[in-house]
């Protein structure tokens, strides 16, 4: 999971205008044949993406390679969080750059902003993206990893395919130890291998921009590890931890057994960790934490998806019911667990909850761990 919340992105995608619309920066030369056809060919395409569910056509839009490659052959879509498309949670967007390059190759971006309470523009992304213009018009995007290839090293251990910045000198033994640790849960949840794609760098800043992006919500803060996976092409995206980030692993492998679990995100904190600290870490932060906050209410979760930059409290809540579920009942238990629905009724069935007390139990929960 990325450092913003997936709460806080819920929040703002149910916050903003239904009407959201494409402009163009003065700035953007507009009197140029080409260019007006290349911002046609954009604006199309974000135009396309009309709801969660339903998507462009990439056929109509990227070149067949990445189409036979990917059934989501764009790594922005996805950019923020969670499985709600980046471009539909703007509620203004705006093409402020476009600029020809070589081969027929044009850089675009988009600045994708909201108003707030206040009547404050705020910015949450700022994509990086290119369109390849062949010699009879013909229009695709290409994958900005593609054009920073000359910068990045690619090499294979196992089942996983590692692509990584040329200053990093590849360490076989982290990934030796990703691949221990996955053999031992396809064996525990019995699952069959899969091949894995892994994008890693020393900062997050550095895989947005082979994922598209300039900027998204979160960036500008102290670095850490953290990292995204998309479960559809197996591809993890992850930055402070080499090859070892464990947890982005877990949720391609766990998270299609379990569509509809609100447990997907502890799961992979039971197992890998989040933001680079052990569940222990977070879960010894989240107690001193509530302890001097008494004023905060857990039952209702929802409301509570902030505490600072380093510990997710929604993230770790979920960990922590995984490992005390985990250590009564063993995998068996986990696997149960993992059948539920809703909080609500791991909490009344597992631990035997009063709703009306809830946000003792959990606070009594959480001490425990």
């Amino acid at each position: 999971m990325k450092k913003i919340t997936l709460n806080l992105v819920s929040l703002l995608i149910f916050s903003l205008s239904a009407k959201a619309q494409l402009d163009i920066n003065p700035g953007v030369d507009t009197t140029s044949l080409i260019n007006k056809k290349v911002i046609a060919f954009y604006s199309n395409y974000i135009s396309a993406f009309k709801s969660k569910k339903q998507l462009p056509d990439y056929k109509e839009y990227w070149g067949e390679d990445d189409c036979k490659k990917y059934k989501n052959p764009d790594p922005s879509v996805y950019g923020i969080g969670g499985d709600y498309p980046t471009y539909l949670m703007a509620e203004r967007k705006t093409i402020h750059y476009l600029k020809p390059l070589k081969d027929g190759i044009f850089n675009i971006k988009m600045l994708g902003s909201w108003t707030d309470s206040t009547k404050s523009n705020s910015i949450m992304y700022i994509t990086n993206q290119f369109i390849k213009v062949e010699p009879n018009n013909k229009m695709y995007f290409i994958q900005p990893i593609a054009i920073y290839k000359n910068s990045w090293s690619v090499r294979t251990f196992g089942p996983i395919t590692y692509h990584f910045p040329k200053y990093h000198k590849f360490d076989e033994k982290k990934a030796q130890s990703l691949l221990t640790q996955i053999r031992d849960l396809e064996q525990k949840w019995q699952l069959t291998p899969k091949k894995i794609t892994y994008f890693f760098a020393d900062t997050y800043d550095e895989i947005q921009l082979i994922r598209g992006f300039d900027f998204t919500i979160g960036m500008g803060n102290a670095d850490k590890p953290m990292g995204i996976s998309n479960q559809d092409d197996n591809i993890v995206c992850c930055a402070g931890k080499g090859e070892d980030y464990f947890h982005e692993v877990v949720h391609i492998y766990l998270n299609p057994l379990h569509p509809k679990s609100p447990l997907n995100e502890g799961l992979a904190v039971f197992y890998g960790g989040t933001l680079g600290k052990p569940l222990s870490w977070h879960a010894a932060r989240l107690n001193s934490y509530l302890k001097a906050h008494p004023e905060i209410d857990l039952s209702k979760l929802d409301d509570f998806y902030y505490m600072d930059n380093y510990t997710n409290p929604g993230s770790a809540i979920q960990g922590i019911i995984c490992n005390a579920i985990f250590k009564r009942d063993g995998m068996k238990g986990l696997k149960r667990l993992m059948a539920y629905t809703s909080l609500n009724e791991v909490f009344e069935k597992e631990f035997k909850m009063n709703m009306k007390d809830l946000n003792q139990e959990l606070r009594k929960l959480i001490d425990q761990q």
